[in-house]
C-alpha cells in the first residue's frame, strides 16, 4: 500500500494505491526455495557415491574373512548403508528436478489424451478409478512432458493417500470452467491436515512419512509457468480434491487472419 496527500489546489485529500503482490511474493519464494534445493542437491550428492562404494568394497573384501555371524552382521550393515544412500539419491534427484526445471515448451495439446495415456500405468492399481473426461474438451496450451509430470504426481498422491482405505477410489474429471480447461483429481483418503492446507505448495511441507514435500511444490511451479491456477480442498465427509485450470490454446494462439491482414497492410 502506498499513499500521498494531494495538493491543496485540487481540493486536497489523499490517494491510496493498493497493489496485489500475491504472485510476486509467490515467485520470490519459489526462486528462494529453488536456490536452497540447488545447493542442497549439490552438497548432498557429492559424498553419496563414495559412501556407497566404500560400503560395497568393505563387503567384498571382508565377508570371506569373517565368521558366519560377523559376515551376516557386515552384510546387514552394508546393505543398510546402500539402501539409505539410494534413498538420499532419490531425494537429491527431486531437489534437482525442482531447482532446475526447464522453461516449458508450449504448444497445443489434447489434455484428455495425456490423461488416458497415463491412466494406463494405473491399470493394476487397487484403487477404483472413475473417469469423466469432457468429450469436446478444447486443446490446452502446455508442455506435454511437464503436464504428464503433473498428472502422474496427482494420481500417485491420490493413491498414496488411500493406503489401507477400504473401497479406495480416485476420480479424474475434465471440463471447461470460466474459459479454461479444468482437471479435477479426487480421492477418498483422510484429506489434507489443517496445518498443511495453508502451506501445501511450499517445498518440504508434507504429511507423508519419509516424503520430501516437493510433489505439490513442483506441480504448483509448473502450473504457474503455464499461466494456470491450482486449488486444493477437503471433501465431505472425507477425501481431498485438487483442481488445476489451464489456458485453452484457442485463447492464446495468434489469429492467423489478423496476422495476415497486418502483414499485408505493412507491405502496402
Amino acid at each position: 500500500m502506498r499513499g500521498t496527500q494531494l495538493p491543496e489546489g485540487t481540493n486536497g485529500g489523499y490517494v491510496v494505491v493498493f497493489d496485489d503482490v500475491t504472485r510476486l511474493v509467490a515467485a520470490q519464494r519459489s526462486a528462494a526455495w529453488g536456490e536452497v534445493a540447488r545447493r542442497l542437491a549439490h552438497e548432498i550428492k557429492n559424498p553419496l557415491t563414495p559412501i556407497q562404494l566404500s560400503a560395497e568394497r568393505m563387503q567384498l573384501k571382508l565377508a570371506s574373512k569373517l565368521s558366519a555371524g560377523d559376515a551376516e552382521m557386515l552384510d546387514r550393515s552394508t546393505q543398510m548403508i546402500i539402501n539409505q544412500v539410494q534413498a538420499m539419491k532419490r531425494m537429491v534427484n527431486e531437489f534437482s528436478a525442482y531447482a532446475r526445471m526447464p522453461a516449458p515448451e508450449l504448444g497445443q495439446l489434447d489434455l484428455n489424451a495425456l490423461i488416458s495415456e497415463l491412466l494406463g500405468l494405473y491399470e493394476s492399481s487397487q484403487n477404483r478409478i472413475n473417469i469423466e473426461l469432457d468429450a469436446v474438451l478444447p486443446a490446452v496450451w502446455g508442455d506435454a512432458s511437464q503436464l504428464r509430470q503433473i498428472i502422474h504426481n496427482l494420481l500417485r498422491n491420490a493413491q498414496d493417500a488411500q493406503e489401507g482405505v477400504e473401497a479406495a477410489q480416485i476420480g479424474v474429471t475434465t471440463r471447461v470452467v470460466e474459459g479454461m480447461a479444468e482437471l479435477l483429481v479426487t480421492d477418498c483418503g483422510p484429506g489434507f491436515p489443517p496445518e498443511i492446507m495453508a502451506r501445501a505448495f511450499e517445498p518440504y511441507v508434507t504429511s507423508k512419512a519419509g516424503g520430501t514435500g516437493l510433489g505439490l511444490a513442483i506441480v504448483k511451479k509448473i502450473v504457474d509457468e503455464h499461466q494456470g491456477h491450482i486449488r486444493i480442498k477437503n471433501r465431505q465427509p472425507t477425501g481431498a480434491e485438487v483442481s488445476i485450470r489451464l489456458p485453452l490454446a484457442e485463447r492464446l494462439t495468434p489469429n492467423p487472419i489478423t496476422t495476415t491482414m497486418t502483414e499485408t497492410t505493412n507491405e502496402s
